[in-house]
């Protein structure tokens, strides 16, 4: 086994965490990434920091936070986002690129519409433009040409000696909802609600098949660290201050992450420590042997994909502006409790254990006949100051201005 890997991210669009049959949809048909979790390791708490495009996509490049990167809204008329907004510019792919490794964009990137310079091969676009494309006489799936070009550059970089990383951005299934005609007729008359996302869920399982066969046909395997993750979930317009994402309900902030590499990655893995996008750099330089920047917040899930158990978080933090009314929130969430904290708007709680789908909100403002402060559900004092601290110090942590105020505001 060579000692430095390749690298093959593919990275779709506001994909929930339950789109996938490995983790316990009982309807949708995703037989190529349920191979791929059963090959490797499939994370039960993966999340998102920030669950918009531009914001969550930065940091999964960057390694931090997006109030620290900057990046906070999406970028749709920027050429360059990195390097024209965000206050930390330096990618994972320039940290590889200058150890020695071939870089490769293809599809959606989400940070502007320009190669920010750190890709030798750059074949993708900003966002937004729909899933299909017109070539010559023919209207095809974006995900489809894609594809086929990164099969292209998967065969060339097997030729080579040079060590590579490779992204496969899909923008599917993100809205508008589309998917070749094939892909829908499990969705159809079954009472499955918005089928053009699930058919759009299996076209990119049927894509991912594609680089999978191909990375094992070309006897990349055991070389080759494949990892699948998403930027966001999707609330399907069931959450008041939002359309799709932007709010901090599991809907949006849980995401699908897998990872495989015969021999290095154990096949069959469960992998349940809390882990979110900031983590995808520096696992990536840990495994290529490039050192990870000191103010970097992720840390690498290497440890627990060769099946170890070092010791971690057990919180994840939030942190979003919802786009219908424009509350600044932050949120910590454990196993058992979610708290959304909100400048401008109600805070909420969530117990998790027995309302998992989040309908039952314990946190109410109540007050005295003079106008009293915002309170909560008599009952839950104790666990609303515990998840104030816990915010409170996770802002610390990363260094939050605004988490540390608004659990202040509700501690005070």
């Amino acid at each position: 086994m060579a000692s430095r890997p390749n690298f093959v991210l593919i990275v779709s669009d506001q994909q929930r965490y339950d789109s996938l049959g490995c983790n316990g949809n009982c309807f949708v048909e995703t037989p190529c990434l349920d191979r791929l979790a059963a090959e490797g390791a499939r994370c039960t708490a993966g999340f998102t920091p920030w669950p918009v495009c531009s914001p969550s996509r930065a940091t999964m490049w960057t390694g931090v936070y997006p109030h620290a990167h900057g990046i906070t809204k999406n970028v749709p008329r920027l050429d360059d986002a990195l390097h024209a907004v965000a206050r930390v510019s330096t990618t994972v792919f320039d940290l590889l690129k200058a150890d020695g490794y071939l870089t490769a964009y293809f599809g959606k990137w989400g940070l502007g519409h320009q190669n920010p310079g750190m890709f030798d091969v750059w074949d993708a676009f900003n966002s937004r433009g729909g899933h299909w494309i017109q070539i010559g006489t023919d209207r095809r799936y974006k995900p489809d040409v894609q594809t086929d070009h990164c099969l292209e550059f998967l065969r060339e970089a097997a030729r080579g000696r040079q060590p590579f990383v490779m992204v496969q951005g899909y923008y599917p299934p993100h809205d508008p909802y589309t998917a070749p005609e094939q892909f829908y007729a499990p969705y159809r008359g079954r009472g499955v609600p918005f089928p053009g996302y699930y058919a759009a869920v299996s076209a990119i399982d049927f894509n991912t098949g594609r680089i999978v066969q191909a990375i094992d046909d070309l006897g990349l395997a055991e070389n080759t660290v494949i990892m699948y993750f998403t930027d966001h979930g999707d609330t399907f317009f069931a959450r008041a201050e939002s359309e799709h994402n932007a709010v901090c309900f599991d809907d949006a902030i849980r995401i699908p992450m897998i990872a495989r590499c015969p021999g290095r990655i154990r096949s069959g893995l469960t992998v349940d420590a809390v882990a979110g996008l900031q983590e995808v750099m520096p696992t990536v330089l840990e495994w290529g042997g490039v050192p990870i920047p000191a103010y970097a917040h992720g840390r690498s899930v290497r440890p627990w994909f060769e099946g170890h158990a070092p010791a971690w978080r057990d919180a994840y933090y939030v942190e979003t502006v919802t786009d219908r009314s424009d509350y600044v929130q932050r949120c910590v969430r454990t196993d058992e409790w979610k708290l959304i904290l909100s400048r401008g708007g109600p805070h909420a709680l969530y117990h998790l254990t027995a309302d998992p789908e989040e309908q039952l909100d314990l946190y109410q403002t109540r007050g005295d006949a003079q106008g009293g402060q915002p309170g909560h559900v008599p009952g839950y004092a104790a666990e609303v100051r515990e998840l104030a601290r816990r915010l409170r110090a996770l802002a610390c942590e990363l260094d939050d201005p605004t988490g540390i105020e608004l659990a202040d505001s509700v501690l005070a």
